[in-house]
């Protein structure tokens, strides 16, 4: 009886352990990045001196607003102004959303035309 015992003892040490480590293994995933498109209604830079964080702001196709934390590190592909359309990439961490990208649509010129 005492070896069934110390035997079951061990089986559920062991298995205590193993439920532990994919518990551990399952948090360190990284969150996996989503998008928004829209137009940008607020966009205040980061800066890296201050080690401050920025914010933007997109009101998406339907109407839904967004706004995003905009660390230092963030990639930025483009001018960012009000008015522009832009997509950001960002992940969610502790209930924030965190931009990670923002790339800004490229605004066509309108050609002049000479006359002659």
């Amino acid at each position: 009886m005492k070896k069934f015992l110390f035997v079951l003892i061990a089986l559920l040490t062991v298995f205590a352990f193993a439920t532990g480590a994919v518990a551990a293994e399952k948090k360190t995933t990284k969150p996996q990045a989503t998008q928004v498109s829209g137009t940008v209604t607020i966009y205040l830079a980061a800066s890296q001196a201050e080690k401050s964080t920025g914010m933007i702001a997109v009101k998406d196709a339907k109407g839904k607003d967004w706004s995003f934390d905009l660390p230092a590190d963030t990639k930025i592909k483009g001018e960012v102004r009000k008015g522009a359309k832009a997509t950001v990439t960002y992940n969610k961490e502790s209930g924030k959303m965190i931009a990670t990208a923002v790339t800004v649509a490229a605004v066509k010129k309108a050609s002049k035309q000479t006359t002659k």
